[in-house]
């Protein structure tokens, strides 16, 4: 009981109990089994991690998801003056250390994400012989419960697993896969990262058609629809390099739904940083998924803030490091994300429209691979001012959709993920090194810590989870 508490219920409640009947408090006056299906919509409807707001406290959250994957990456940094304003786990992070996590603390993004697969899972048991609702209700919460659980798993196999490669994939472990909501005597060793891509893509495909097409409106955005588990699928055959495939999932998601919002109309706020619509009322969000960890302070790095032009209206998104924190050292944080203290990692229609332009030049349609790059970058510059892209070369378009979803999704921690599958399909061969405080850390091209570790405690509490494999 111990160890399975620790793997699926280390955020899923705030008292200790790990009976499901104790825990799942679904309403403020008393504790409930659920049997109607609106329980259960309750339970797939808590949004938020600490109880407030628009629910009662039954879940981790199924906005809130992973965090730490932008230190991870090459986007940001930390430096010796910024030193103290981190936590140790971020610190560990950043230098690639072989424990992240502290011995005997949990690991926010692991706890997170198997809370909500719990969570899931039980919706999948149990919802379609709930009482009263109409079947196709059912039908929908099944759906949307596969369709998270496909999410939660695609982030764990890529945090904790190495990169899907077909030659590869069975025999590359990743993390445990739990299909039930059974907590005693279940066996917790790791699946394969095939195992889980097969379990993913099986999943979205079998109740894609009971979801509805788009949200219904935007507080209820954190509710997969046809929209985003196409814009899901899309991601995850473009993990797989499966480039037909990635290409007809997100023309499918553009079918329904293609807003992309145009930062010409947007005004300036504190220190001339762009004031960005809120999730609730951000019209290319087709699906929303928050980072655990806001980070006052992401420092972009060099390389990445010198890729924003002058005209890119996205480099008002940063603001000098003495203006944003009276840090009296050249650099530029991200200001957005301070202000705001929201970091989306979800889908949106620009990445769904990079993952088309990316696929059509990787399977040579280059008119149609230029045409989606300017379809997002003219709503990104300058009207005035903005240059269309033109270009024949397949290279060279190529490499401009790589520079665009680097800017595009700077602080959504995409970028870590974007350069495993470089490394892995395209040769690139990117070795990451940093100096911090006089030590030298360096993440070797295609190595084994390109795998996020498990921490310690849930391998010492679950054996059979087995040691990290480090370089």
């Amino acid at each position: 009981m111990k160890k399975t508490y620790y793997i699926f219920l280390a955020v899923l409640i705030v008292c200790t109990a790990c009976d499901r009947e104790e825990w799942l408090n679904i309403q403020p006056q008393g504790t409930v089994i659920p049997t109607d299906v609106q329980d259960y919509r309750l339970l797939l409807d808590q949004v938020d991690q600490s109880g407030s707001g628009r629910g009662t406290r039954i879940s981790p959250g199924f906005q809130g998801t992973y965090s730490n994957t932008d230190y991870l990456s090459d986007d940001f940094v930390i430096t010796d003056e910024t030193f103290p304003f981190y936590g140790v786990g971020t610190i560990n992070a950043y230098t690639w250390q072989d424990d992240i996590i502290e011995p005997n603390q949990e690991d926010g993004s692991w706890a997170n994400l198997y809370g909500q697969i719990y969570v899931a899972n039980l919706v999948i048991e149990e919802v379609m012989n709930a009482q009263n609702g109409r079947q196709s209700e059912k039908l929908q919460l099944v759906a949307e419960a596969k369709v998270h659980r496909a999410f939660n798993y695609l982030a764990l196999a890529n945090l904790y697993g190495l990169h899907y490669n077909s030659q590869t994939a069975t025999s590359n472990l990743a993390v445990p896969l739990r299909l039930g909501s059974e907590i005693e005597g279940v066996d917790f060793s790791r699946a394969s990262v095939a195992e889980i891509y097969d379990l993913i893509i099986e999943d979205i495909n079998s109740v894609i058609a009971d979801l509805p097409d788009v949200s219904e409106s935007g507080i209820h955005n954190h509710r997969p629809t046809k929209s985003s588990a196409y814009a899901l699928l899309a991601r995850i055959y473009l993990y797989q390099a499966a480039y037909n495939k990635a290409l007809e999932a997100a023309s499918k998601s553009l079918e329904l739904y293609n807003t992309i919002n145009d930062f010409n109309t947007y005004e300036e706020g504190f220190a001339g940083i762009l004031k960005l619509d809120e999730p609730e009322n951000d019209q290319q969000l087709l699906w929303n998924k928050a980072s655990l960890g806001t980070y006052n302070l992401l420092i972009a790095s060099d390389d990445l803030y010198n890729l924003y032009e002058d005209n890119d209206l996205r480099k008002k998104l940063y603001a000098p490091l003495n203006v944003l924190f009276g840090i009296p050292k050249p650099g530029n944080a991200l200001g957005y994300s301070f202000l705001s203290g929201y970091r989306g990692v979800g889908f949106t229609v620009p990445e769904v429209l990079l993952i088309k332009a990316e696929c059509n030049a990787r399977l040579g349609n280059i008119v149609e691979a230029v045409q989606d790059l300017n379809m997002l970058r003219e709503k990104r510059f300058e009207t005035a001012t903005y240059t269309p892209v033109v270009s024949t070369n397949q290279t060279e378009v190529l490499a401009l959709i790589k520079k665009e979803r680097r800017i595009e999704f700077a602080g959504s921690g995409l970028r870590f993920f974007d350069l495993k599958r470089y490394n892995e399909f395209d040769n690139a061969n990117v070795t990451l090194t940093r100096t911090l405080n006089g030590q030298t850390h360096t993440l070797t091209a295609n190595g084994k810590n390109w795998a996020i570790p498990v921490a310690q405690k849930y391998i010492l509490d679950t054996p059979e989870l087995g040691e990290n494999v480090r370089d």
